[in-house]
C-alpha cells in the first residue's frame, strides 16, 4: 500500500490486523507507528497495550503471545516486532530461534483486537518465502523507502506546516543541499527553525543559511564548485575554514582532517566522472542514482555540477587525487600542505583539459 494512503487509513481509525513495514527510511516507519499509537491506544492504557520486541533478542513466538492476549483497559493492543529479518534473504544473527510456523498460523486467523507490526530495515523482502506470501494475503505491506527529489521537497514543506510555519521553496532546496536527505535530521532542522521564526511565520533562505547544520559533504560540494569556476582563493578559504573546524569542539573535531577531505573530494569527483559517462548513454536521473547508490536529489545536484567539467578533466583530477593519497600515506608530503597544493594545482588541470 502507498504510504500516504496507509497514513489516511490509519488516521481514520481503519487499521489492519497485520502490517509489514520495510525499507531504509527509518523515520517513516517511526511516523507510521506514531499514527498507529494515536489511532489505537489511549493514554490510560498505553503502557498495558503497547509492546516492542527486537527479533535479535526475543523469539517471534513471544511477540505473538502478546498479540494474542486480550487488551487491558482498552479496545486494542499494538505489538511492534523490530528487525524481522526472517522476512528477507539476510542471514539471521544470534542464537534466537524463531518458530515461523506459529507466524503462519497467526497470519491465517489474526485476532481483531490486536495490530501486529513487523519492521524490516531492508530495501526488499524475500517474496519466495512462504511466510512473506502468507502475511501478504492477510496484512498490509508498506514500503518506507527514501523519498525521491520532488517528494522530498514536498515533505519538507509539509513538515514545516506541521510546526505551524511556512517555508520558501528555495529555502527547502537549500536545506536539502546543506543538511542532507535523511528525514530525521531534516525534521530536527525544521523544528529548530520553526521555533526561531515563530508560529505563523516563514522560514526563508536567510533563515536556513543562518541556522542549518551543515554536512561536511555540502562544504565539499561548494569547494568543488569554487574549483570548477576557477575561484581558487575562495576554495582555499573554504579549506582553511574546514581546517579550523578540525581543531574546534570535541563534537566537530576530525571533520576537517585533510585525509577525510581528500577522501570526500575523491568520492565526489568519481561520482561526477561516472555521471559524465552515464548521462550520454541515456541514463535517467533515477537510474544514475540507483547505479551509483546515491539519493536522487544528490544525483541531481551532482549532475548539474558535472556540466562544469570535461570528461578528460575529471579523469585527470581523479588520477591526481589518487596520487596525492599515496604521497600522503607514504610520508612523501605533509597532508595539510598536500591539500593546499592540490587545490591550487587543479586549476591547471581544468584549463589544460
Amino acid at each position: 500500500m502507498d504510504i500516504r494512503q496507509a497514513a489516511r487509513e490509519i488516521k481514520a481509525g481503519r487499521t489492519a490486523p497485520i502490517y509489514v513495514l520495510y525499507g531504509t527510511e527509518h523515520y517513516l516507519m517511526d511516523e507510521i507507528i506514531r499514527m498507529m499509537e494515536a489511532a489505537i491506544l489511549d493514554e490510560a492504557s498505553r503502557d498495558f497495550n503497547y509492546s516492542v520486541h527486537d527479533m535479535r533478542e526475543v523469539a517471534v513466538q513471544t511477540a505473538l503471545q502478546d498479540a494474542e492476549t486480550f487488551p487491558f483497559m482498552g479496545e486494542k493492543r499494538l505489538v511492534r516486532v523490530r528487525q524481522a529479518l526472517f522476512l528477507t534473504g539476510a542471514k539471521q544473527t544470534g542464537s534466537v530461534e524463531h518458530d515461523l510456523e506459529q507466524v503462519l498460523a497467526y497470519a491465517t486467523n489474526p485476532p481483531d483486537y490486536s495490530v501486529l507490526v513487523f519492521e524490516v530495515n531492508q530495501p526488499k523482502l524475500d517474496e519466495r518465502k512462504k511466510i512473506v506470501k502468507a502475511l501478504k494475503e492477510n496484512g498490509v505491506f508498506i514500503e518506507c523507502a527514501e523519498l525521491g527529489e520532488r517528494a522530498l521537497v514536498e515533505w519538507v514543506s509539509r513538515q514545516a506546516q506541521r510546526y505551524e510555519v511556512s517555508m520558501e521553496p528555495d529555502a527547502a532546496e537549500l536545506l536539502l543541499a546543506m543538511s542532507g536527505t535523511k528525514l530525521r535530521q531534516l525534521d530536527r532542522e525544521i523544528e529548530k527553525m520553526a521555533a526561531y521564526v515563530g508560529t505563523g511565520c516563514e522560514i526563508t533562505v536567510e533563515t536556513v543559511e543562518q541556522l542549518a547544520t551543515r554536512e561536511l559533504e555540502h562544504d565539499i560540494f561548494r569547494l568543488i564548485d569554487y574549483i570548477a569556476r576557477l575561484r581558487i582563493e575562495e576554495a582555499l578559504r573554504m579549506y582553511y575554514d574546514l581546517q579550523r573546524l578540525n581543531v574546534g569542539s570535541s563534537e566537530t573535531r576530525g571533520e576537517g582532517e585533510p585525509l577525510k577531505i581528500l577522501t570526500l573530494l575523491a568520492r565526489q569527483f568519481r561520482i561526477l566522472l561516472q555521471i559524465k559517462t552515464l548521462a550520454p548513454r541515456g541514463y535517467s536521473q533515477q537510474q544514475i542514482a540507483s547505479t551509483l547508490g546515491i539519493h536522487p536529489y544528490v544525483a541531481k545536484l551532482a549532475g548539474e555540477q558535472a556540466h562544469s567539467f570535461s570528461e578528460k578533466a575529471l579523469k585527470n583530477i581523479v588520477h591526481r587525487l589518487a596520487e596525492e593519497d599515496i604521497r600522503i600515506k607514504t610520508g612523501q608530503i605533509e597532508k595539510g600542505l598536500a591539500l593546499e597544493l592540490l587545490i591550487v594545482g587543479l586549476k591547471d588541470i581544468i584549463q589544460a583539459s
